[in-house]
Protein backbone atom coordinates (compact mmCIF):
# COMPACT_ATOMS: atom_id res chain seq x y z
CA UNK A 1 0.00 0.00 0.00
CA UNK A 2 1.40 3.06 -0.57
CA UNK A 3 1.33 6.83 0.43
CA UNK A 4 -2.08 7.98 -0.99
CA UNK A 5 -3.82 4.94 -0.70
CA UNK A 6 -2.96 5.21 3.04
CA UNK A 7 -4.23 8.56 3.31
CA UNK A 8 -7.85 7.93 1.56
CA UNK A 9 -8.04 4.91 4.29
CA UNK A 10 -7.09 6.98 6.89
CA UNK A 11 -9.61 9.50 5.65
CA UNK A 12 -12.92 7.09 5.17
CA UNK A 13 -11.93 5.29 8.56
CA UNK A 14 -12.12 8.93 10.42
CA UNK A 15 -15.68 9.16 8.44
CA UNK A 16 -16.63 6.23 9.79
CA UNK A 17 -15.43 7.14 13.20
CA UNK A 18 -17.28 10.11 13.21
CA UNK A 19 -20.54 8.45 11.88
CA UNK A 20 -20.12 5.83 14.64
CA UNK A 21 -20.07 9.15 16.86
CA UNK A 22 -23.31 9.98 15.86
CA UNK A 23 -25.13 7.40 15.83
CA UNK A 24 -24.19 6.52 19.60
CA UNK A 25 -24.87 10.18 20.56
CA UNK A 26 -28.07 9.91 19.17
CA UNK A 27 -28.70 6.61 20.79
CA UNK A 28 -27.57 7.84 24.02
CA UNK A 29 -29.90 11.23 23.97
CA UNK A 30 -32.59 9.06 22.77
CA UNK A 31 -32.13 6.50 26.15
CA UNK A 32 -31.80 10.23 28.19
CA UNK A 33 -35.38 11.07 26.95
CA UNK A 34 -36.96 7.80 27.60
CA UNK A 35 -35.61 8.08 31.09
CA UNK A 36 -36.97 11.55 31.64
CA UNK A 37 -40.10 10.59 30.32
CA UNK A 38 -40.49 7.22 32.58
CA UNK A 39 -38.70 8.35 35.56
CA UNK A 40 -41.87 10.13 37.41
CA UNK A 41 -44.38 7.06 36.51
CA UNK A 42 -46.03 5.96 39.15
CA UNK A 43 -46.44 1.84 40.25
CA UNK A 44 -49.73 0.87 39.71
CA UNK A 45 -51.98 0.78 42.88
CA UNK A 46 -52.78 -2.70 44.60
CA UNK A 47 -56.56 -2.76 45.04
CA UNK A 48 -57.25 -4.11 48.32
CA UNK A 49 -61.17 -4.54 49.31
CA UNK A 50 -60.60 -3.76 52.84
CA UNK A 51 -58.43 -1.09 53.10
CA UNK A 52 -60.15 0.97 50.50
CA UNK A 53 -63.40 0.21 52.68
CA UNK A 54 -61.35 0.99 55.93
CA UNK A 55 -62.38 -2.11 57.81
CA UNK A 56 -60.01 -4.87 59.04
CA UNK A 57 -59.38 -8.04 56.58
CA UNK A 58 -61.75 -10.55 58.26
CA UNK A 59 -64.94 -7.83 59.05
CA UNK A 60 -68.16 -9.83 59.63
CA UNK A 61 -70.22 -8.55 56.49
CA UNK A 62 -73.00 -6.03 58.31
CA UNK A 63 -69.41 -4.01 58.71
CA UNK A 64 -68.62 -4.30 55.05
CA UNK A 65 -72.18 -2.52 54.64
CA UNK A 66 -71.81 0.03 57.45
CA UNK A 67 -68.66 0.98 55.85
CA UNK A 68 -70.12 0.95 52.13
CA UNK A 69 -73.07 2.79 53.40
CA UNK A 70 -70.98 5.42 54.87
CA UNK A 71 -68.40 5.74 52.14
CA UNK A 72 -70.97 5.79 49.58
CA UNK A 73 -72.69 8.94 50.63
CA UNK A 74 -69.36 11.13 51.29
CA UNK A 75 -68.08 10.04 47.91
CA UNK A 76 -70.83 9.92 45.99
CA UNK A 77 -70.16 11.77 42.61
CA UNK A 78 -73.41 13.59 42.70
CA UNK A 79 -72.02 15.30 46.60
CA UNK A 80 -69.14 15.74 44.98
CA UNK A 81 -69.47 17.75 41.44
CA UNK A 82 -66.11 19.39 41.68
CA UNK A 83 -63.99 16.42 42.36
CA UNK A 84 -63.04 15.00 39.18
CA UNK A 85 -61.99 11.86 41.14
CA UNK A 86 -65.54 11.22 42.72
CA UNK A 87 -66.58 8.38 39.74
CA UNK A 88 -63.36 6.55 40.17
CA UNK A 89 -63.52 6.28 43.97
CA UNK A 90 -67.04 5.37 43.86
CA UNK A 91 -66.84 2.93 41.66
CA UNK A 92 -63.49 1.46 44.01
CA UNK A 93 -65.82 1.49 46.80
CA UNK A 94 -69.18 -0.15 45.02
CA UNK A 95 -66.09 -2.55 43.51
CA UNK A 96 -64.67 -3.34 47.15
CA UNK A 97 -68.32 -3.93 48.64
CA UNK A 98 -69.14 -6.64 45.99
CA UNK A 99 -66.36 -8.59 46.39
CA UNK A 100 -66.21 -8.49 50.14
CA UNK A 101 -70.38 -9.37 50.25
CA UNK A 102 -70.21 -11.96 47.42
CA UNK A 103 -69.09 -15.41 49.03
CA UNK A 104 -67.65 -16.61 45.49
CA UNK A 105 -66.30 -12.98 44.60
CA UNK A 106 -64.47 -12.45 47.84
CA UNK A 107 -63.13 -16.22 46.74
CA UNK A 108 -62.30 -15.72 44.26
CA UNK A 109 -60.21 -12.57 45.07
CA UNK A 110 -58.40 -14.15 47.27
CA UNK A 111 -57.15 -16.94 45.66
CA UNK A 112 -56.71 -15.08 41.95
CA UNK A 113 -56.40 -11.35 43.16
CA UNK A 114 -59.47 -10.71 40.57
CA UNK A 115 -63.13 -11.38 41.70
CA UNK A 116 -64.05 -12.46 38.01
CA UNK A 117 -62.18 -16.35 38.90
CA UNK A 118 -58.67 -16.93 36.98
CA UNK A 119 -55.56 -14.54 36.79
CA UNK A 120 -57.74 -11.94 34.61
CA UNK A 121 -56.52 -9.89 31.53
CA UNK A 122 -53.17 -8.40 33.31
CA UNK A 123 -51.68 -12.23 34.89
CA UNK A 124 -48.38 -11.88 32.48
CA UNK A 125 -45.78 -14.94 33.05
CA UNK A 126 -42.48 -15.12 31.25
CA UNK A 127 -40.43 -18.21 31.81
CA UNK A 128 -37.61 -16.88 33.75
CA UNK A 129 -35.44 -17.58 37.16
CA UNK A 130 -37.91 -16.33 40.10
CA UNK A 131 -34.14 -14.93 41.46
CA UNK A 132 -34.53 -12.77 37.95
CA UNK A 133 -37.83 -11.68 38.78
CA UNK A 134 -37.05 -11.19 42.39
CA UNK A 135 -37.47 -6.88 43.15
CA UNK A 136 -34.08 -7.00 45.17
CA UNK A 137 -32.71 -8.45 41.86
CA UNK A 138 -34.26 -5.41 39.56
CA UNK A 139 -30.80 -3.08 39.15
CA UNK A 140 -28.45 -6.00 38.93
CA UNK A 141 -30.41 -7.75 35.83
CA UNK A 142 -30.82 -4.13 34.42
CA UNK A 143 -26.98 -3.70 34.29
CA UNK A 144 -26.32 -6.48 33.21
CA UNK A 145 -28.73 -6.66 30.37
CA UNK A 146 -27.55 -2.73 29.38
CA UNK A 147 -23.66 -4.22 29.57
CA UNK A 148 -24.98 -6.56 27.08
CA UNK A 149 -26.49 -4.59 24.61
CA UNK A 150 -24.84 -1.22 25.20
CA UNK A 151 -21.26 -2.78 25.23
CA UNK A 152 -21.00 -6.33 24.62
CA UNK A 153 -23.44 -6.49 21.20
CA UNK A 154 -21.66 -3.60 20.05
CA UNK A 155 -18.19 -4.75 20.51
CA UNK A 156 -18.48 -8.06 19.16
CA UNK A 157 -20.23 -6.34 15.57
CA UNK A 158 -17.08 -3.58 15.95
CA UNK A 159 -14.56 -6.49 16.11
CA UNK A 160 -15.91 -7.85 12.92
CA UNK A 161 -15.66 -4.60 11.22
CA UNK A 162 -11.78 -4.79 11.54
Amino acid sequence: MNKRQAVYRFAYLNKYLILKIVIISICWILCFICYENIKDVQDLEAFIPHEILGIAADAPIPQVRKAYRMLSREKHPDKNPDNPNAKVEFIKITKAYTILTDPVARENFLKFGNPDGGFGNFHVSIALPNSIKKAENQISVLIVFFLVVVVIIPGYFYSELN
